[in-house]
């Protein structure tokens, strides 16, 4: 298990040969990415499918593949973020992450980027991918182009495309995203 990072039960089911139901996998989710894309950050893939419709059979463990910040172009991943919190005594100033904004770039890996990073915050990024976010525990800034909108257990995000980052006031979080590869309108 990656240092720091609290793991997350994973029980994934399925069917035996004579059809009944059955547990596959019952632990903790193996494929753990500490930091992944910046101190303080750590994400746990729970399970990814690389096409739709999604394979439903079979004994392959598809949580523990190598990790990729963005879906399969046209699948997805469920991901759960663990994000530290910010501690009252942390000056920007003294920040060794800090990425000023600037012009969109387009990263390796096909998410688009404008900076904007610090330890507490991340990049301002948009991917092709239509996802859900699920904040399961502490709190969360959602950071868009208008404004700031502060998110509590329960709370869904649905993001179509966008410029966003993600802001971890006081406390640390847990949120839950489903990717999905999508495609940019021509609009």
């Amino acid at each position: 298990m990656a240092e720091g990072i609290e793991p997350i039960r994973r029980v994934v089911t399925g069917n035996d040969a004579q059809g009944r139901s059955r547990v596959l996998f019952d632990s903790a989710a193996p494929n753990v990415n500490a930091n992944a894309l910046k101190k303080g950050t750590g994400m746990t893939d729970i399970w990814v499918f690389h096409e739709c419709p999604a394979p439903v059979s079979g004994s392959r463990d598809d949580g523990n593949l190598p990790f990729h910040f963005e879906p399969p172009a046209t699948g997805g991943h469920l991901r759960i973020v663990q994000s530290d919190p910010k501690p009252a005594d942390y000056d920007p100033a003294r920040d060794d992450y800090l990425v000023p904004e600037h012009p969109p770039r387009k990263t390796g890996g096909g998410t688009w980027e404008r900076g904007g990073q610090n330890l507490y915050t991340t990049r301002i990024h948009k991917s092709e991918t239509l996802d859900y976010g699920i904040l399961l525990s502490g709190e969360r800034i959602l950071v868009l182009d208008d404004g700031e909108r502060v998110l509590r257990p329960g709370d869904v995000v649905v993001q179509i495309g966008s410029w966003h980052a993600w802001a971890n006031p006081d406390e640390g979080s847990q949120m839950a995203f489903m990717m999905m590869g999508a495609k940019f309108d021509d609009e």
